[in-house]
């Protein structure tokens, strides 16, 4: 599907009803959960005279999100996916619209971003997206890189490692983990009922507890070398 046109409203500075099309002259609207998420489309039936034309080409299926179109004032529209747009319209809200409504326009923009992002959690580096079907959590992170954190702490002597055994240790830490505490948080992690504030202290815990199991062996094989050459 893609979007083809939208609903006019009769007042300016309000959201209108997208319009979607696969083919010509076959329109559909969407139907959204409380995440904004497309769960159908709809056969749409409309009067040709509120009918306005505008063309996306950016696809829309079930499970991603819906369009927005937004109307102001002057001629001003805007219309996107809706974690592209809602943004955009929040700022043209807060900068031109002065009059009594405004306030209204913008809460109900605040209750559309609330609604897009709700299953999106950023902390930091942190992402946290959430299905709500399954119950499931995915938590994801950019990984440090083992020479950065050695670097910091002092360890200069880390950039003389071969790529390929930084890339070889690093490969051991995350996919082997034994201790028992990393377990023990793995099997609290799965649980359902656990909250998201915990799933962020879980995962942070998991990553300190790969540094620290990367920088001690690190340490174990530079002291190793330092013994060997000594000998020599």
């Amino acid at each position: 599907m893609k979007l083809v046109g939208y609903i006019k409203k009769n007042k300016q500075n309000s959201f209108q009803i997208p319009v979607y099309a696969k083919w010509k002259g076959d329109y559909f609207f969407h139907s959204l959960d409380d995440r904004y998420n497309i769960t159908e489309f709809i056969p749409a039936e409309f009067k040709d005279t509120s009918y306005k034309e505008l063309y996306l080409s950016k696809k829309f299926a079930i499970g991603l999100k819906g369009a927005i179109v937004f109307v102001g004032n002057e001629d001003y529209i805007h219309y996107n996916a809706a974690p592209t747009a809602i943004d955009e319209i929040i700022h043209y809200v807060n900068d031109t619209c002065l009059n009594q409504n405004s306030n209204a326009i913008l809460d109900e923009a605040m209750l559309i971003k609330n609604r897009v992002f709700s299953d999106q959690i950023r902390v930091d580096h942190f992402m946290l997206k959430m299905n709500p079907k399954n119950e499931e959590i995915t938590l994801s992170f950019d990984f440090p890189s083992p020479q950065k954190e050695t670097s910091q702490e002092g360890e200069k002597s880390v950039a003389s490692i071969p790529e390929e055994k930084v890339k070889s240790s690093r490969k051991a830490t995350l996919l082997e983990p034994t201790t028992a505490e990393y377990t023990d948080a793995l099997q609290y992690f799965n649980s359902v009922d656990m909250n998201v504030e915990i799933k962020l202290k879980l995962r942070a815990e998991e990553r300190r507890t790969k540094l620290k199991t990367f920088n001690y062996q690190f340490k174990l094989n530079q002291n190793s070398r330092k013994r060997q050459q000594t000998g020599e």
